[in-house]
């Protein structure tokens, strides 16, 4: 039984061969979105919740131990959703993935202002929201913030993941626009 490759055999298998590594390649950046907990790693940006919710986080800033956030959120439910403090939470990990500070340990996240205690069908608010004894970023942190919406379903939450890279550039583009 001869084993022999003719060149046109060659070719295609090489062909394909080139195609699966490209392939694998491109999904190497490739990562699982789970479509209950949506996650964004943009600032600013907005999530659509699977509950008929939209946030969006417009800003974040630490500053002497504090970190403020501008957050909108609107919802497409037909039952109103309470705006309290325990929907929200902030925590920051290190480099390697590790929780250097999280928000329920040190007073929570404070709503600071909002025109409503109620979050109603179509009526956009915007809020505030300030969380204390929070540590300034260094190079490999990550800030992660957390909306979930409705207690009840707490399998459902928006996540905003922003890496001091993102935050550095966030803080620089709004230093721009505000000085014109």
């Amino acid at each position: 039984m001869s084993y022999t490759f003719s060149r046109r055999a060659f070719l295609k298998y090489s062909a394909a061969t080139a195609v699966a590594v490209a392939g694998a390649s491109l999904l190497g950046g490739c990562e699982y979105q789970d479509p209950n907990n949506p996650v964004s790693k943009a600032l600013p940006s907005a999530i659509t919740s699977e509950l008929q919710v939209i946030g969006g986080l417009r800003g974040l800033k630490i500053e002497n131990g504090t970190c403020t956030m501008e957050v909108d959120i609107e919802s497409g439910r037909a039952n109103p959703i309470p705006l309290d403090p325990y929907r929200f939470s902030l925590a920051i990990k290190d480099a390697e993935g590790k929780q250097v500070y999280f928000s329920g340990n040190n007073g929570g996240v404070k709503i600071t202002d909002a025109e409503n205690s109620l979050i109603v069908k179509k009526t956009p608010i915007t809020l505030h929201l300030e969380a204390a004894k929070v540590p300034d970023l260094q190079d490999g942190y990550t800030v992660v913030f957390k909306y979930m919406p409705i207690r009840e379903n707490s399998e459902y939450s928006m996540t905003w993941e922003i890496t001091k890279e993102v935050y550095d550039k966030a803080l620089a583009e709004a230093a721009k626009k505000s000085n014109g």
